[in-house]
């Protein structure tokens, strides 16, 4: 696998002061995608030419790319946000079969979240954040730490992956996080291969990548037990038939926030729609995004 390139000297670690410095610091972003990186997953920017009202960020999940955006990021573009779709370190990659995934950690996952946040802080007076699944994760570390974010939108955030229990939820997830940060890790592909969903999609996760998302979890977590958020809004899409994230712990986290005087708006998709994790990649199979579109986009348009 050959090495990304090394980016240009421009800063990623502090938040752009306008338009033009937010175009350099995406370029620097954008040159970290090498030969190696499918042309379908470089990091993207859709912008109308100037700093906008508002700029969104559109975090992917965990072994997809920002082609999971790619009806999705057009729709906002046309209400008026520059768009920034950037790509998660270790993810998009040409070789589908990769092992990249093993080097995920969390202090990456919120350096980047920080970096992606940094940049849209130069393109949009007001910045929101949103992202899917562990993508979620990384939207609620930058609700949680970023004050230069306006919004930020959680969509099915991966807070846990055992199975809600009655009693226990908490911390069952937590030592299921901790035991796979100390097993040797395993790609889930050798086990059993993702053999559908979409064409820039990995055939499987890495171990020691979901123990990363799920420690940045609980960052957030632990955070939100005790201190306000710092971002002035959050905005919470939970889907009740997810079989692949623990619902309770994201209700959890959102009364902590309450609690502790954040403003919290939550939305759930009923069961009965039987929306598969992913509602937002076009490609997916069992897809619904005729009918889960135009209801994330009222969300997104009654925010102020």
């Amino acid at each position: 696998m050959t090495s990304a390139p090394q980016p240009p000297t421009t800063p990623l670690d502090a938040p752009a002061q306008d338009y033009a410095e937010a175009l350099a610091q995406f370029a620097a972003l954008q040159a970290r995608d090498g030969e190696d990186v499918n042309p379908l997953c470089r990091s993207q920017l859709l912008t109308h030419g100037q700093r906008a009202a508002r700029a969104i960020v559109l975090i992917h999940g965990m072994t997809n790319c920002p082609q999971q955006f790619v009806q999705f990021a057009p729709l906002l573009f046309e209400r008026g946000y520059n768009v920034l779709i950037p790509r998660m370190p270790h993810n998009g990659l040409l070789d589908r079969n990769t092992t990249a995934l093993r080097q995920t950690t969390a202090e990456g996952l919120a350096h980047f979240g920080t970096q992606v946040s940094n940049i849209a802080n130069g393109l949009g007076e007001r910045v929101v954040v949103m992202g899917i699944s562990a993508g979620g994760n990384v939207a609620g570390w930058v609700a949680q730490f970023v004050p230069t974010v306006d919004t930020a939108i959680l969509i099915a955030p991966s807070f846990g992956i055992v199975p809600p229990l009655r009693v226990g939820n908490a911390t069952a997830n937590r030592l299921a996080g901790g035991l796979l940060r100390l097993l040797p890790n395993i790609m889930t592909q050798r086990i059993r291969p993702f053999t559908e969903g979409p064409p820039q999609g990995y055939f499987g996760f890495a171990s020691k990548g979901l123990a990363a998302m799920l420690l940045l979890g609980d960052e957030v977590q632990r955070a939100a037990r005790t201190t306000k958020p710092a971002a002035r809004q959050i905005l919470l899409i939970i889907n009740a038939a997810d079989p692949a994230v623990n619902n309770p712990l994201t209700q959890t986290v959102a009364r902590h926030w309450e609690n502790h005087g954040g403003q919290v708006t939550t939305y759930t998709f009923s069961a009965d729609r039987k929306l598969i994790h992913d509602i937002i990649d076009p490609q997916q199979p069992q897809q619904q995004v005729a009918e889960v579109y135009p209801i994330l986009l009222d969300l997104i348009d009654k925010l102020g």
